[in-house]
This record gives C-alpha cells, structure tokens and sequence, in this order.
C-alpha cells in the first residue's frame, strides 16, 4: 500500500484506479465533502513523499506518511478494506485522515 500512497500523492493516477473496484467509497476527513475523484486529485504540487508504515492483514490495510508541498506538510493515513484477500483484490473502501501543518 505504501506504492499506492506514493502513486497517490505523485498524481500517477491510473497506477491508483487500478486498484479500486468500480464502486469503491473514498471518504477524506481533515477535507470533507470531497468524491473519489477528489480525493484522486489532491495534493498536486508535492515535493517529497515519506511513508512512515505501511500495513497489511487479510481483507485491511493501511499507510501513513507525509506529503511536503511549497506551501505546507500534510500528514497522511489511509486505511484499506479490500474486496477479498486475494493479491488481485481490488479496494472497495478506502478512509482517509488528512492533517495539514
């Protein structure tokens, strides 16, 4: 997960779709009110990544890191449940929890 979240925040966006299942929920908290296509779209003037951890367990998962923009640091976590366990399992839902600094 931690390539995805990197994929993430350096905007390689079809590397990310091709993980989500066709009707996958995104929620974005610390930005609200935000689509899955908006959660795709944010941040785009990153400068560093750092994943910090990233963990995997059956049907979750997760990633937590930071993004450096010109402007500020955001802090990261994105938490994971696939549709199954095998390694083709596409994601279904994904939460994740933004901190800008």
């Amino acid at each position: 997960m931690s390539q995805l979240s990197v994929d993430w925040a350096a905007g390689n966006l079809d590397d990310v779709r091709a993980w989500l299942a066709d009707d996958v929920r995104w929620e974005v908290l610390g930005d609200p009110g935000r689509d899955v296509e908006g959660a795709l779209s944010l941040p785009r003037d990153v400068q560093e990544v750092e994943v910090y951890t990233a963990i995997n367990h059956g049907k979750a998962a997760s990633c937590n890191g930071c993004l450096v923009t010109p402007t500020e640091q955001i802090d990261f976590c994105h938490v994971f449940r696939f549709s199954g366990v095998a390694k083709t399992a596409r994601i279904v839902h994904i939460r994740t929890y933004l901190v800008r600094s």
